[in-house]
C-alpha cells in the first residue's frame, strides 16, 4: 500500500498536485482581474480597492505568501513531471503526431516559463516600481496611493502595451489548455459534460484576456485618462 508522502511522489500524486495548485493560480488571476477592473469606474474607485486591501496587513501578507508557496509548489511539480517524462521517453520521436492535441497543450511547457518571466516583470513594473523610474508614487486627493495614475501612466507608453498585450496572449494560451486538463485530472470528467470542461478552459481564457486587454487598450486609446 503507498503512503501518502509516496502517493504524492507518484505521477498521479504530482498531476493532482499541479492541478490543485494550478487551478488556484486560476482563481487568483480571476480575482486580479475583476479588481483591476474597477479603474472603469474612476480612479477612487481602484484607489480605495486597493487601499482595503493594504489597510489589512496581516491578511494581505498571508494571501500574498499563500499564493507565492501555491505557485512555488505548482512550478516544482510540472517541472517535476516534465524531467520525469523525458526520463521515460529519452529519445525524441522523429515525426510529431500530435492528432487531437491542441497548440496550447503541446506548448504548456513553453507559455508557463513566459508567463513567469512575464509576472517578474509586471511585479518589478507597477507593483515595485523599478522597470520605469518616472512612474509617479504619488498619493491621491483622499491621501490613498494613486494606483489609477500609475496604471495610467505605464500604458500610454506603446513599449509597456506591447508588451503586456504579448503577456496577456501567453497568459490565454496557458490557460486555455491549464483549466480544462486540471478538471479532468482531478477527476471531473463525465460523458455528459465532456464538452463543458473542454470548453471551460477556453472560456476562462477568453475572459481574462479581454478583460485585462480592455484596462491597456482603453488607456492606450485615451478613453481612460487622469
Amino acid at each position: 500500500m503507498m503512503n501518502r508522502g509516496g502517493y504524492f511522489q507518484s505521477a498521479l500524486g504530482g498531476r493532482m498536485v499541479a492541478s490543485l495548485t494550478g487551478l488556484g493560480l486560476v482563481g487568483f488571476v480571476i480575482f486580479h482581474m475583476l479588481g483591476n477592473l474597477q479603474i472603469f469606474e474612476g480612479g477612487d474607485a481602484l484607489n480605495g480597492y486597493a487601499s482595503f486591501l493594504r489597510e489589512m496587513p496581516i491578511l494581505l501578507w498571508a494571501a500574498r505568501l499563500g499564493l507565492l508557496a501555491v505557485a512555488v509548489f505548482h512550478i516544482a511539480t510540472t517541472v517535476r513531471l516534465a524531467l520525469r517524462n523525458r526520463r521515460a521517453r529519452p529519445v525524441a520521436y522523429v515525426v510529431h503526431q500530435y492528432r487531437s492535441a491542441s497548440l496550447a497543450s503541446r506548448t504548456m511547457a513553453l507559455s508557463g516559463g513566459l508567463l513567469l518571466f512575464f509576472i517578474v516583470f509586471h511585479l518589478l513594473h507597477l507593483t515595485a516600481g523599478l522597470v520605469d523610474p518616472s512612474i509617479p508614487n504619488r498619493l491621491d486627493a483622499q491621501g490613498h496611493l494613486d494606483v489609477y495614475g500609475k496604471v495610467i501612466h505605464a500604458f500610454q507608453n506603446p513599449l509597456y502595451v506591447a508588451v503586456y498585450f504579448a503577456g496577456q496572449l501567453v497568459l490565454g494560451l496557458h490557460l486555455s489548455h491549464a483549466v480544462s486538463g486540471s478538471l479532468q485530472t482531478l477527476g471531473l470528467e463525465h460523458a455528459a459534460l465532456n464538452r463543458l470542461f473542454k470548453t471551460a478552459g477556453p472560456a476562462v481564457a477568453v475572459l481574462v484576456v479581454l478583460g485585462n486587454l480592455s484596462i491597456i487598450l482603453a488607456v492606450f486609446l485615451g478613453l481612460i485618462h487622469t
